[in-house]
């Protein structure tokens, strides 16, 4: 069963499991937890993440690992029918 969690909880827990990593003899651990973002749920989780733009060179799979671990584990809560038109309207923004 997945936990349902906050953007900000799950950010926040990718960035445990990143700060207690000893993969690469600790390389990765000062990289950023990407922020999650709510997507149409795909099979897995109803949000994704991109790998941040700071992430140190050889880190990326790492970070896309910690991803797909904490998809796994994590879900959005559900919105309103409010929160998902502006959700919609605030895309539609960005082009």
């Amino acid at each position: 069963m997945k936990t349902i969690a906050s953007v900000r909880d799950i950010s926040a827990e990718m960035q445990r499991r990143i700060d207690r990593s000893t993969w690469g003899g600790n390389h990765c651990a000062d990289c950023s937890a990407p922020l999650p973002y709510r997507i149409p749920h795909d099979g897995v989780a109803n949000w994704t993440a991109n790998m941040a733009a700071t992430s140190k060179a050889g880190c990326e799979s790492f970070l896309l690992d910690v991803i797909a671990s904490a998809r796994r584990d994590y879900d959005l809560p559900s919105q309103t029918l409010g929160e998902t038109v502006a959700d919609l309207l605030s895309s539609q923004r960005r082009f």
